[in-house]
């Protein structure tokens, strides 16, 4: 058919500099499509509008604000003038979409309720990414959105090829092209289908009692999935195409016999090169942003090169600092800086510099550390919540480490928090990270990683190469933090490195940058997806 465009549903995506998304599953649906505007690949993306955000911390007194992220959705979008709406048994749903357009045959709608036809607690289903008072508007959401997105296309006009989506939260498409189609035949060649996480919160199961107050399910999701509506479950039967996120993330999932499909490694999009190093590229690599694989040539930039665009990084973050950090002492360009940029989360261990004060108050007085930690936490997960307050309680703690919290969304804290540092830390406790994309992201901008294995890096990191490795590689969790030693250990030896063998240590920044960026990146994930899911 002409025009047949896939249609992408995300419960995030991040477009432009909006605070609108969780993580990383947000950055790597706006990497897609950005991908897909470099390549000419007409798609389109769905998800909500969430003016209110996901989450932004504030640091009063010592307690620490969770408050909304907000924006005005008039000053990135451009509002369709028409209203749309589903019917569920008891209650509609109006909505109103708002364009946000990448090129001709790519954009990003997204969905809005917040409109008078709606009452109060219909208004606000659009307004906070994964933040919901109770079960039953956690599932009007999930329908929202599903059911949504077909009605946005069918009154939009949009013939589409196939729908991709990304996690159990968009699960209902599934079952009402079912419902509509009337065969699992004909939705397989419909639908391709993306898990990204091990974990539960990705994987939703619904009692069936609550869903069929508002939804009628088809006799056959009930023989598929008995008792207990379980959306991955159905889903990947639905799906003619299912695939994991990293090697690693499929091997888990067939250990668990949960999931039999492929595998596509996540990747990251080229606008999350800072402007510094931008200037660099520009130079050495040119088309290097439509065109990734040019960095197979990153060598050719000489390091002293990469040496000034990291002292310009660092310049830019402490004008930053000044307004969106808190912290406990101004930082310096000299200093050794590491980052740790991940969503605050029990198993991204984001507090694990900090396990062993002693340990990093003695790098920073040899070896003059500051440390970078941005993220934000759901208001709702313990864990994080333990890990965040430990995190503000160290600025008052550390005497010789520098240490600046910066705990807001968005894609500019991102670029900072990253590119600033001569070294990231990806310490999730394996076998919970599905793949990763902040060391992506930092080797985007010639950092290296040091990193446990999991997720992702499994597939590439080299130890002393292209970053550093630390841990076992398991798909059994071990109790949190029992790879400390060997992490306090690797650390310093790549902190003497640097010390002593800066332009051997920027070599390794250097191939960071030519193995890591020229392969995990959305331009060769989009490639894969159109290759074995698209056709």
């Amino acid at each position: 058919m002409k025009d047949e465009k896939v249609v992408f549903l995300s419960n995030e995506i991040l477009i432009g500099d909006i605070p609108a998304y969780a993580g990383g599953l947000g950055i790597l649906s706006g990497g897609l499509l950005s991908a897909a505007r470099d390549m000419g690949f007409p798609m389109i993306g769905i998800t909500f509008v969430y003016n209110k955000g996901y989450v932004r911390h504030e640091i009063k007194n010592g307690r620490i604000l969770f408050l909304p992220d907000e924006y005005n959705p008039a000053d990135f979008f451009r509002k369709i003038e028409k209203k749309f709406f589903i019917k569920l048994k008891n209650i509609r749903i109006w909505f109103v979409a708002w364009e946000y357009k990448l090129s001709e045959d790519v954009a990003v709608f997204f969905i809005d309720t917040n409109i008078k036809e709606n009452p109060p607690h219909l208004r606000k289903l659009t307004e906070r990414v994964y933040i919901e008072e109770n079960e039953e508007e956690r599932i009007l959401k999930r329908l929202l959105l599903s059911l949504g997105a077909l009605t946005l296309v069918e009154g939009l006009g949009i013939n589409v090829k196939k729908f991709h989506i990304n996690e159990s939260h968009c699960g209902f498409l599934a079952i009402e092209l079912l419902k509509r189609l009337k065969s699992p035949e004909a939705v397989r060649k419909k639908l391709v289908f993306t898990t990204h996480t091990p974990l539960p919160h990705g994987h939703e199961k619904f009692s069936y009692a609550i869903i069929e107050r508002y939804y009628e399910l088809p006799r056959e999701v009930k023989l598929l999935s008995p008792g207990i509506l379980d959306m991955t479950r159905v889903v990947s039967v639905l799906a003619g195409y299912k695939n994991a996120v990293s090697w690693k993330h499929w091997k888990l999932l067939k250990s668990q016999k949960s999931f039999i499909g492929d595998y596509i490694t996540n990747g990251v999009h080229t606008k999350w090169v800072e402007d510094p190093f931008r200037e660099v590229y520009d130079k050495y690599l040119r088309g290097w942003f439509s065109s990734p694989e040019k960095f197979s040539y990153a060598l050719s930039i000489p390091i002293r090169e990469i040496e000034i665009a990291r002292e310009k990084c660092k310049r830019k973050f402490i004008e930053l600092m000044e307004h969106e950090c808190v912290f406990n002492k101004k930082f310096s360009e000299e200093s050794f800086t590491i980052s740790l940029r991940r969503r605050i989360t029990g198993y991204k261990r984001n507090d694990i510099l900090f396990k062993d004060v002693e340990k990093i108050e003695q790098f920073a007085k040899k070896y003059k550390v500051q440390v970078i930690i941005g993220g934000v936490c759901h208001p709702n997960d313990i864990e994080g919540r333990k890990i965040l307050q430990n995190l503000v309680d160290m600025l008052s703690v550390l005497h010789h480490t520098k240490l600046a919290l910066l705990l807001r969304n968005g894609k500019k804290y991102e670029r900072a928090c990253i590119s600033s540092c001569d070294l990231f830390i990806h310490a999730p406790l394996p076998p919970f990270e599905a793949c990763g994309t902040s060391w992506m992201r930092a080797a985007l901008n010639a950092v290296p990683t040091l990193a446990t294995r999991d997720g992702g890096v499994v597939e590439c990191i080299i130890s002393g190469y292209n970053g550093w490795l630390f841990g076992k590689n398991r798909i059994n969790p071990k109790e949190p933090y029992h790879d400390l030693d060997e992490f306090y250990v690797t650390l310093e030896k790549i902190l003497e490195l640097y010390r002593r063998e800066k332009e051997n240590y920027l070599k390794i920044s250097l191939n960071a940058l030519r193995s890591i960026a020229s392969f995990f990146n959305t331009h060769r994930v989009l490639r894969e997806y159109i290759a074995k899911a698209y056709q």
